[in-house]
């Protein structure tokens, strides 16, 4: 679009110049040129092409500048999201067997229910437990072992 409206502005130019330069031509061969020395004053065509000229360039100008501005228009970029995290990496243990409880209290079926839901829910507030499963079964078995229970 620039390029174009650039080879327009000039081409108007270059156009009303010409005509303006030329001037007007007579083609009878009768006519006598004369030169008027003081006096002069440009003639209706010169004058009428330079207004023709401009009155094309103009608008071609503005075109242009019109399509510098759209050029220097912030480009937008697109920017692709980074990629999700990946799952926290997963530590392989061994996996031990259910620790085996017996009472040494005396303690009833209910009571060692009850001590074992109280203790899984306190390991649960202790730092690493829910990161680290070991941390966790011994943060359960010391819990049962302060209320009075044996583990094996």
């Amino acid at each position: 679009m620039k390029t174009i409206a650039r080879v327009l502005i000039v081409s108007a130019l270059v156009a009303a110049q010409g005509v303006a330069v030329a001037g007007p031509r007579h083609y009878d061969r009768h006519h006598h040129h004369h030169h008027h020395h003081g006096h002069h004053r440009p003639n209706g065509a010169a004058v009428g092409a330079v207004v023709l000229g401009l009155a094309l360039a103009v608008p071609l100008i503005a075109m242009a500048r019109q399509a510098d501005r759209a050029e220097r228009a912030p480009e937008v970029v697109y920017t692709p999201p980074p990629p999700a995290p990946l799952p926290p990496a997963t530590v392989y243990v061994p996996s031990r067997s259910a620790p085996v409880i017996y009472p040494r209290q005396g303690q009833s079926l209910e009571q060692q229910e009850y001590d074992s839901r109280e203790c899984n829910r306190w390991a649960t507030t202790q730092s690493a437990a829910m990161a680290d499963a070991g941390v966790f079964q011994r943060a359960v078995e010391a819990c049962m072992d302060g209320r009075g229970y044996t583990l094996r």
